[in-house]
């Protein structure tokens, strides 16, 4: 599996999530609190049959320890792939739109990706002259995974539920700044100028905006009054857990 200090071995594609859980060192991995002695029976439960959403909840709040305040830690990676292994399972088990369980799981998955996208790095930068991920190998690590997450997330942009295809499109937007991911780049830009006509929570709009900016379109015609405030969310609009700009200690 995913070695914590390196960028790889990187899977071309995603694993069965049995063989993440078994094949992962998790005694050796870190945590917020410590080596993730636990976090096998956490990810377990992920797997049952017949998962109620309140179950898969639960479990999914298990997984606070490898992402605690929106860090990346050892067992960050590994427990990425894990997650978007299962979803990729679940998409093909049940095909045409994403059930409770999975929309949870893909919500988990779209965090995680906010809090490891290029202006977490460059926030990371600031404070350390440029040389943040010299000192995060965890970080360089979960990274490395963004062309294999994206297999997880690419079935969901086009659900039914227009939350679950804003939530996948959140995800792939931070996941496509990976230069193997390019290619799919004018696709979600449409899909962002679709987003930004119709969508007014103020954080989606503004990674939509970022997005297309970073990848040279024009969004003059797509911008309104307040979008270039940063604050994360407008009232009553769900705030991401990834909003803050500073790097996570």
């Amino acid at each position: 599996m995913i070695d914590p200090h390196t960028a790889g071995p990187v899977p071309d594609v995603l694993p069965d999530p049995w063989a993440v859980l078994r094949g992962t060192k998790w005694p050796t991995l870190e945590t917020a609190y410590g080596a993730g002695v636990k976090l096998p029976q956490v990810l377990a439960r992920l797997l049952e049959t017949d998962l109620a959403v309140s179950d898969a909840r639960e479990a999914l709040g298990g997984l606070e320890p490898v992402r605690h305040q929106n860090s990346i830690y050892g067992a960050t990676p590994a427990t990425a792939l894990f997650v978007a292994a299962l979803l990729v399972r679940r998409a093909l088990c049940r095909p045409g739109a994403a059930d409770g369980v999975s929309a949870l799981l893909l919500g988990w998955l779209a965090d995680l990706a906010l809090d490891f996208d290029d202006a977490c790095v460059a926030a990371g930068d600031r404070h350390f002259d440029g040389r943040y991920l010299d000192g995060y190998p965890a970080m360089v690590a979960v990274r490395a995974l963004r062309p294999v997450l994206h297999q997880a997330v690419a079935p969901f942009l086009d659900d039914p539920d227009a939350a679950v295809r804003d939530t996948a499109l959140a995800a792939a937007l931070a996941l496509a700044e990976h230069p193997a991911l390019a290619p799919y780049r004018d696709d979600l830009a449409a899909r962002a100028r679709r987003l930004l006509l119709t969508n007014d929570v103020r954080w989606r709009r503004r990674q939509a905006l970022d997005a297309l900016t970073a990848w040279g379109h024009d969004t003059t015609d797509l911008t309104r009054p307040g979008d270039e405030d940063r604050s994360p969310c407008t009232t009553g609009s769900p705030a991401p857990d990834w909003f803050l700009d500073s790097p996570p200690f």
